[in-house]
């Protein structure tokens, strides 16, 4: 490399570093749209999620101050399980401080949840619902479990008592859990963007709940490596996207 290649490489990263954060995460994102379409299957797929997730960012801008990186790769972990951002409530990305700077964390939501549930063919039905002050509902565990719930009318302002889960297996079995307020409460105190305005705790917190209750109900499931993944990477601040495979592709 020359003088005048290194000069123009130092200029090229000192712009870089400069451009505002919504400018380098979309440079990030068209230099990678090859791994995009890798990882959905089609340049349609690609453009449709990325599409998304454009629309996703300009209704939540202060995700745009986020290290451009840790955006990115929030997206790829959602594109890797084939889930995606907006009005489905698949996943969402938070704003998390770490080490003083704004990263983005990766957050698996309620339908998203339950969508990979689907998708593993090892379920027939899953719901989840929250139990009112006024509710019919009955359960009992062990080897002659049964569970019980009668909504008693509109939700109202009535308060939550607990939230519960339930799975039908093609197999014919069925699995439930019962999460209790305190239950719910450790859990959202487990969750690092749980203090942010934006975290879907404060912002969906039913559906918060939900999700609570579908993810402890995991236990009894089979599970599959998507449904692992997205475990392991639920509420974790995203992990920085590798250039280097599109990088390599292009060579």
């Amino acid at each position: 490399m020359t003088e005048t290649d290194t000069s123009q490489l130092r200029q090229e990263l000192a712009e870089r570093a400069a451009a505002p954060e919504a400018e380098r995460v979309n440079d990030i994102v068209k230099r990678n749209r090859d791994a995009f379409i890798k990882l959905l299957g089609s340049e349609q797929a690609a453009a449709q999620f990325v599409a998304g997730w454009k629309t996703y960012m300009d209704r939540n801008p202060q995700l745009w101050e986020c290290e451009p990186y840790s955006l990115a790769g929030g997206m790829a972990q959602a594109a890797q399980l084939g889930l995606s951002f907006g009005p489905l409530g698949h996943v969402y990305l938070v704003p998390f401080k770490q080490r003083g700077n704004a990263v983005a964390t990766f957050i698996l939501g309620y339908r998203g949840m339950v969508e990979l549930a689907y998708r593993s063919n090892h379920v027939r039905r899953i719901e989840a619902n929250l139990v009112r002050d006024g509710d019919g509902f009955d359960f009992r565990m062990g080897s002659r479990s049964f569970l019980d719930f009668q909504p008693s009318g509109p939700p109202g302002d009535r308060d939550w008592t607990l939230v519960y889960a339930l799975a039908e297996l093609r197999t014919g079995g069925k699995v439930f859990t019962v999460l209790y307020p305190e239950d719910v409460e450790r859990r959202r105190k487990r969750s690092r963007a749980a203090s942010s305005e934006f975290s879907p705790w404060n912002t969906d917190t039913e559906q918060m709940w939900e999700k609570s209750a579908v993810r402890d109900l995991q236990r009894f499931l089979p599970q599959t490596p998507a449904l692992a993944l997205a475990l392991e990477a639920d509420e974790q601040p995203a992990e920085p996207f590798d250039e280097t495979p599109a990088e390599a592709d292009d060579a």
